[in-house]
């Protein structure tokens, strides 16, 4: 641990001497915007790094990590309560829509919850996002030629992901070396330390180049902490060599289905990002279940276009998924995966394949049911329904979600041959694909293009106005599929 500055022997003084301290903070920007006549990007900027290198001081101010909790879980309402109501513009203000500011304290507050016992990682999280994601901002805006580039919906700078990962391998290198020394832990050798600093570096380049609205904000420093901790775990146990393995399959299966159609470009990059995580943590284990439901539904989904096409079905996201689709059914196997090589255990190995289960499930009901010689019904009110319209159910559709719900768990038994546990992946998949169902008939949003007057789920087409028709406009289908996975995941857990 880090040696105690605390000027108070008191805790709480210092928590108090903290908070105010950050307030008087957020006042400098708000005088620097009114005053100064700052633009609000760098007047948001000034507090990002400020506040930033304020945190960082946390761990030699305070033992315990419940004063630095509740000062996130304050700044996680202030922050939320200040955004919506237009307040602290000097902190706030951007020239595009940005929840940076309630990112930051939340991953503050994930960092103080899992990290606390281990400062160097700690620091290391909060010097990428606070000093090299400002780098990549500032030279992306004064790049004189910038070559700009969008992988979800922020568009992003060649130079600016360039500094991103050249500054991310200086803070890593020399910031592990400085806080190691300072917490009086042994120096990593030389030969380690490079490839770790490579290897996360390049991990929060590829998260604050995927991300949308400030997410970077706490994707960028758990990443980097997952990330760091991955390598050295993996470097410990003699298997640095696997590292090169991971990322070239990572590559390998995500410039495949690319190739396939399966997956745009951005989905390629999720895709191979996710397969990085999953397969570093977990190998085959973990691998071949997501693989197999990757590839098979895909190619299921091919099958059925024509069909499709000729039904004339609601419109949807289409069988070639990006990036949103791609974490909507493999985010949460992702994080209970990263769950896993914190605690290793069958059950949460469990959580994970029935979370992989009811994302199968769920997409072959929907292939196979295209199929059927009976319309699809309302899995609420049993009223006939439109072929390929979220909330349907058919006998077939039904049928094809048990069997992908089935070929997960038994690809997975070799690693967990015990019958029972599998039996309940199988169930959960299958619940979780009839939870997808019941939301995608009651609270996803359905839209009529006033335009063409056909039915879509996405909330564009035809370039026009679009209106809303059933559900809320916040429940997508990505969203849907989100809580179809979680609900996998929770049912098996719950269960055993």
């Amino acid at each position: 641990m880090f040696p105690i500055l605390s000027p108070f022997q008191n805790e709480w003084i210092t928590f108090l001497a903290f908070l105010a301290g950050i307030f008087f903070l957020i006042g400098l920007s708000e005088i620097a915007r009114s005053k100064l006549k700052w633009t609000p990007e760098a007047s948001r900027k000034f507090v990002h790094v400020l506040v930033g290198v304020l945190v960082m001081f946390s761990p030699f101010l305070f033992v315990s990590n419940l004063p630095p909790i509740i000062l996130a879980a304050i700044f996680i309402v202030v922050n939320a309560v200040a955004l919506k109501s237009k307040k602290f513009e000097g902190m706030h203000a951007t020239d595009r829509v940005s929840y940076g500011t309630v990112y930051f304290p939340a991953a503050y507050l994930l960092l103080c919850l899992f990290w606390w016992e281990q400062p160097v990682v700690f620091e290391i999280s909060l010097l990428l996002m606070t000093f090299a994601d400002t780098a990549a901002a500032v030279a992306g805006e004064r790049a004189k030629s910038p070559e700009s580039y969008t992988v979800w919906r922020d568009t992003k700078t060649v130079q600016g992901s360039v500094v991103m990962f050249i500054v991310s391998i200086l803070l890593i290198g020399f910031g592990t070396r400085v806080f190691q020394g300072l917490a009086h832990v042994p120096p990593i050798d030389l030969k380690i330390l490079l490839p770790l600093s490579l290897f996360v570096a390049a991990l929060v380049t590829v998260a604050e180049a995927t991300s949308s609205a400030g997410s970077d904000n706490v994707t960028i420093p758990i990443v980097a902490a997952v990330g760091y901790d991955l390598f050295l775990t993996t470097a410990q146990n003699g298997e640095t060599v696997i590292l090169l393995l991971w990322i070239l399959i990572s590559f390998a299966i995500a410039n495949g289905a690319m190739k396939l159609d399966a997956v745009s470009t951005n989905g390629a990059l999720g895709a191979f990002f996710m397969g990085l995580f999953v397969f570093g943590i977990g190998g085959w284990r973990f691998t071949i279940p997501i693989v197999v439901f990757f590839v098979l539904s895909s190619l299921l989904s091919k099958m059925g276009q024509r069909r499709k096409k000729a039904l004339k079905t609601v419109i949807t996201n289409g069988s070639r998924r990006d990036i949103v689709q791609v974490f909507a059914n493999g985010g949460i196997p992702m994080l209970l995966a990263v769950w896993w090589f914190y605690q290793p255990s069958q059950w949460l190995y469990a959580g994970y394949l029935a979370s992989v289960a009811a994302a199968t499930a769920d997409t072959w009901e929907t292939e196979i049911g295209f199929f059927s010689k009976w319309a699809p019904r309302n899995s609420v009110t049993l009223a006939k329904m439109e072929s390929g319209a979220s909330g349907g159910i058919t006998l077939l559709g039904t049928l094809g979600g048990l069997l992908g719900s089935t070929v997960i768990a038994a690809v997975a038994y070799p690693f967990l041959p015990d019958p029972a546990i599998l039996k309940w992946v199988i169930i959960a998949g299958l619940v979780g694909s009839f939870i997808d169902s019941f939301l995608g008939a009651t609270v996803q949003g359905l839209y009529q293009c006033d335009e063409c007057g056909m039915t879509t789920e996405t909330a564009s087409h035809c370039n026009g106005p679009i209106s809303l028709i059933r559900g809320t406009g916040y429940i997508s289908n990505d969203v849907v599929n989100l809580l179809c996975t979680l609900s996998g995941g929770a049912i098996v857990l719950l269960m055993i």
